[in-house]
């Protein structure tokens, strides 16, 4: 630029345009992370959801399925693992499925296992 001189129209072009593409990968960056941090708390929520159907079924020891108040589904169910030798005990596996669907109406879910030992008088 000469002194005394504005901006030429080539010049006011191109920093527009980069000024553009700038505000479109800015605002792509914010998209995705909001995307992210509520696909973390569909996760958080699945996580804490599963972790008290855990401790219900560890109780109940039924094979169930239902839905919470905030649009999850959960399924639970009880399988035979293993007879322990003799001594009358017997292990049984435990498992809470959590379903939701998330922004695109996709299909998540996650599903928590564990096992529960089973003395004689607690069999089912």
């Amino acid at each position: 630029m000469r002194k005394g001189e504005g901006f030429t129209l080539i010049e006011v072009i191109v920093a527009m345009a980069i000024l553009g593409i700038s505000l479109v990968l800015i605002m792509q960056l914010f998209s995705a992370g909001l995307k992210s941090a509520k696909a973390s708390c569909d996760y958080t929520i699945a996580i804490v959801h599963a972790k008290d159907k855990m401790e219900e079924l560890s109780q109940t020891l039924a094979n169930d399925s239902g839905a919470f108040e905030d649009g999850f589904k959960w399924e639970t169910e009880v399988q035979d693992y293993k007879q322990i030798d003799e001594s009358g005990y017997k292990l049984n596996k435990l498992i809470v499925k959590i379903l939701w669907p998330d922004a695109l109406k996709q299909q998540k879910s996650i599903e928590m296992v564990s096992l529960k030992l089973i003395t004689g008088e607690e069999k089912l």
